[in-house]
């Protein structure tokens, strides 16, 4: 795809306007606004809904609405490309998906956290390892070469979200692993350090 074909898909989307980058830039990028985030209380949360099918579309991004009307839109694509960006979706315009229109709807994971306080932010990182390991049976955690950043862990009072990449697509939980990551996910980084975010990290 172009990047003039992403753009026209991107407004398709509501109006929104993308900024996939490497996940360890957009966090350095994007650190203090998400960190000015705490304290606030969301007032909804909204995902992409596929009314044919009555199915959750994770390719569109999650949408996070706070109280003081500032809007998080969080979306996964790649390996570890993440894109964050703020006000750009009309939630009023139903979003468009090769052609068919979906809904925004306030959905399981998502719905369970409206109303509550966003109090901190960590990062979930899982291993990666080089092209001689055996990866068919228990994960050989002894040759790890390093970890990726796979996902945001959103802390809320009560109740928090995990926002990960899910295969170029954007998942969403409330627990803070990766299926088929075997347990290995770990979380790091709370509260966004400063200059925490190598590109790979053992």
């Amino acid at each position: 795809m172009t990047k003039e074909q992403g753009r026209r898909q991107d407004l398709a989307m509501s109006g929104w306007r993308s900024d996939f980058l490497p996940a360890p830039a957009q966090l350095r990028a994007q650190r203090v606004g998400l960190l000015a985030l705490m304290g606030r209380r969301v007032r909804a949360g909204w995902t992409g809904w596929d009314p044919i099918r009555e199915l959750w579309q994770p390719v569109l991004p999650l949408v996070l609405v706070f109280d003081d009307g500032v809007q998080l839109e969080l979306a996964w694509e790649g390996w570890e490309s993440l894109s964050i960006t703020w006000n750009t979706i009309d939630l009023e315009t139903p979003p468009l998906l090769v052609g068919q229109p979906h809904e925004w709807r306030s959905s399981h994971p998502v719905v369970d956290v409206a109303g509550r306080v966003l109090t901190g932010w960590a990062v979930t990182e899982s291993p990666y390892f080089d092209g001689e390991s055996d990866l068919t049976g228990e994960l050989p955690m002894d040759e790890v070469k390093g970890w990726f950043i796979q996902g945001l862990w959103i802390q809320f009072a009560g109740r928090d979200l995990h926002v990960y990449n899910g295969a170029n697509v954007t998942g969403l939980s409330n627990d803070p692993v990766v299926p088929g990551d075997e347990g290995h996910t770990r979380l790091t980084h709370r509260e966004l350090p400063d200059g925490a975010f190598p590109f790979r990290n053992c």
